[in-house]
């Protein structure tokens, strides 16, 4: 029976693909020429000697193992709001609700404005209510262009930062595991598989 690999469940996997790709690459299946059925003990034994072939690659573990220690120790820090999205969640309610209440006021005090202005009692305070709707509905204008305004800087600046990191490719993390995956195949697995295939062709 297999012995557990030594390993993390998500590292499990990827030693099991290198470890089939091994099989398959052209050094081993040229020592296992003429040699029927080692290909599962080659397999077996592999698994049996798990931490003497993943010692090969050792640095590159370490290396991978330590970028995503950190990873998952960012993921696991408290969510903070970026200044940015605080800035255009700001944008947004000038652009929507400052303009939105300003015109409610502009219609209000401009219908209550013309409607005392015909009564001659009235007609100071209609003035005065009139006044004050036109500048509500300027407060709705200015607020409406200046809030747009901001929503669409804060949108390209959100763009221009997410272009150079799509630019970038694989992050250091992915090329980690990559470097290992292939350190592993190279000096750990091949090398292995092909001495134990010799060694049964001797036997």
């Amino acid at each position: 029976m297999d012995r557990p690999l030594r390993l993390p469940q998500q590292d499990r996997a990827d030693f099991e693909t290198e470890l089939g790709r091994a099989l398959a690459a052209p050094q081993v299946r040229a020592a296992l020429q003429g040699v029927g059925g080692e290909v599962d003990r080659l397999r077996r034994t592999a698994r049996e000697n798990a931490e003497f072939v993943l010692a090969a690659a050792a640095p590159e573990y370490e290396r991978y193992a330590a970028l995503r220690a950190d990873a998952d120790a960012v993921a696991r820090l408290p969510v903070d709001v970026p200044a940015r999205e605080r800035a255009s969640g700001w944008w947004g309610v000038l652009a929507v609700i400052v303009p939105i209440v300003a015109v409610a006021a502009a219609v209000v005090f401009l219908l209550l404005g013309y409607l005392l202005g015909l009564s001659e009692d009235g007609d100071v305070m209609g003035r005065a209510l009139v006044g004050a709707g036109w500048v509500a509905a300027g407060i709705a204008a200015v607020s409406l262009v200046v809030g747009g305004l901001g929503l669409l800087g804060a949108a390209s600046r959100v763009k221009g930062e997410a272009g150079p990191e799509e630019a970038g490719g694989p992050g250091e993390l992915v090329v980690a595991r990559e470097a290992w995956r292939s350190a592993l195949a190279e000096r750990g697995l091949v090398p292995f598989l092909v001495a134990q295939a010799n060694a049964g062709r001797r036997v």
